[in-house]
């Protein structure tokens, strides 16, 4: 329940079809929240009457004069303008730094599965609570984002900020929410054999920057229980901020 005794209700914004909230999503189930899902290449709604926002990853780049792009900047302007609490992944992330005053730049790409380091704000942190120091995560992308002052830097790698908080924003640059099938329908997809789960053009970058299938597969499945448990507390501790309760 929201802080008005209404149910908690969640605004996320998807960029492409294939890519939806996966484990960040399971951590909502038991929360009572409503989490109300909107294409970002149809028109999204007015972030009034909810409690947060979530801007999922895109095959986008920040940069792009695109309308999924406006969009999605559009809704975490409007959000931080109504001081409501913002989660944003990999796309969402890098709009919701540059929003906030980062800058986002060209990296070099990091894709599939590499270890992140966890900074010590991270223990303390209410989505990230008990994270390891070390673990491996999914990554898929070309940008990045530098941090935006008087904020938190909370996951890295040597490349670049893969985590950060500002007040009651988080904005992730590796991917939490990436389920296991997704991983494996994505190994798939590279060796040309496609099923509907991932769209050719994800297939497509990662194939045409050399990523291994067979290590896909054999990554994800090393990083699953640490990334269902990760991603769990992600949602789970979201949903208490747009409660109030942390």
């Amino acid at each position: 329940m929201s802080e008005h005794g209404s149910p908690l209700r969640i605004l996320v914004v998807q960029n492409d079809v294939d890519k939806g909230l996966g484990r960040i999503g399971d951590g909502f189930y038991g929360t009572g929240a409503e989490l109300d899902t909107h294409m970002a290449f149809n028109d999204v709604p007015s972030v009034a009457g909810y409690d947060g926002l979530i801007v999922l990853p895109g095959l986008a780049d920040p940069i792009d004069d695109d309308p999924v792009v406006h969009r999605a900047r559009g809704a975490i302007e409007e959000a931080l303008a109504e001081n409501l609490p913002v989660l944003g992944v990999c796309l969402g992330g890098q709009l919701l730094a540059q929003v906030l005053g980062g800058d986002v730049y060209k990296c070099d790409n990091e894709l599939a599965y590499n270890d992140v380091r966890t900074l010590p704000a991270a223990q303390t942190d209410p989505l990230l609570r008990g994270v390891p120091a070390t673990y491996s995560s999914f990554h898929a992308h070309a940008f990045a984002f530098t941090a935006p002052a008087d904020s938190t830097v909370l996951i890295e790698t040597d490349a670049s900020i893969q985590a950060l908080r500002h007040g009651k924003t988080w904005a992730f640059q590796c991917h939490p929410e990436t389920p296991i099938f997704f991983a494996d329908a994505l190994a798939r997809a590279i060796r040309g054999d496609f099923d509907g789960t991932v769209l050719p053009e994800t297939a497509a970058f990662f194939a045409r920057n050399g990523v291994d299938p067979d290590r896909l597969e054999r990554d994800a499945r090393d990083a699953d229980a640490s990334a269902t448990a990760i991603g769990h507390g992600i949602g789970t501790g979201f949903a208490a901020v747009c409660r109030g309760d942390a």
